[in-house]
């Protein structure tokens, strides 16, 4: 992964802890996003309560998560470098992981469709690459071979036919697409029944 070096000033993206503080069990009506046990039953159909609770899980569990670690490494560190890449992988995690309520859990092969339908537009010629390149080359192999990632906030590119974005960029995106996802969960009869498929179980494996 290369690395360059920022010192321009970054806002915070410091937000509450959620996981590991509580450790009382929870009863009733109590939601602990990172627990499905405690995740409410998947109704028979998508509404507003629904995906009020889908982005609770999204963000709490996952994005806050991720938002907390890259918050830690800049007040340690100043920047990402040598923080960078697991917070990428763990952004590759989480991408796998909220695409496939909507596409399928289809070993990852959905998230170039995700991309393509949620990203913004500049990322969409890179959505085979962001599987392929980025996401298989590094939770398998630990490195990048083929394409580059900064610790900033660049836009997603390409040099010669070598795709190169700053991970906070990517991170903001994934933010982005969430949202987009969300949004038009309620107005998409496919993505209604597979999210509900998916949500319905993965609540269903929980043991309490």
């Amino acid at each position: 992964m290369k690395y360059k070096p920022r010192n321009s000033p970054t806002a915070s993206l410091s937000v509450p802890s959620v996981s590991g503080a509580q450790v009382s069990p929870t009863t009733g009506s109590n939601l602990l996003a990172w627990q499905p046990s405690t995740w409410p039953h998947a109704p028979a159909a998508v509404d507003e309560t629904f995906v009020g609770t889908l982005r609770r899980i999204f963000q709490e569990s996952i994005l806050d998560e991720i938002a907390n670690v890259i918050s830690d490494a800049e007040k340690s560190n100043g920047d990402l470098q040598h923080r960078g890449y697991v917070v990428a992988i763990a952004i590759m995690c989480a991408l796998d992981t909220i695409s496939s309520y909507g596409y399928g859990a289809r070993n990852s092969a959905q998230i170039p469709h995700f991309v393509r339908e949620h990203f913004p537009p500049e990322y969409h010629a890179h959505a085979d690459s962001i599987v392929k390149l980025y996401r298989h080359i590094m939770i398998h192999n630990w490195n990048l071979f083929r394409v580059s990632m900064t610790p900033g906030t660049e836009p997603i590119s390409s040099d010669r036919g070598m795709p190169s974005v700053g991970l906070k960029h990517l991170f903001a995106a994934l933010q982005f697409a969430t949202s987009d996802f969300l949004c038009k969960l309620e107005q998409n009869e496919t993505l209604r029944t597979r999210t509900l498929k998916r949500y319905r179980k993965l609540k269903n494996s929980a043991r309490p």
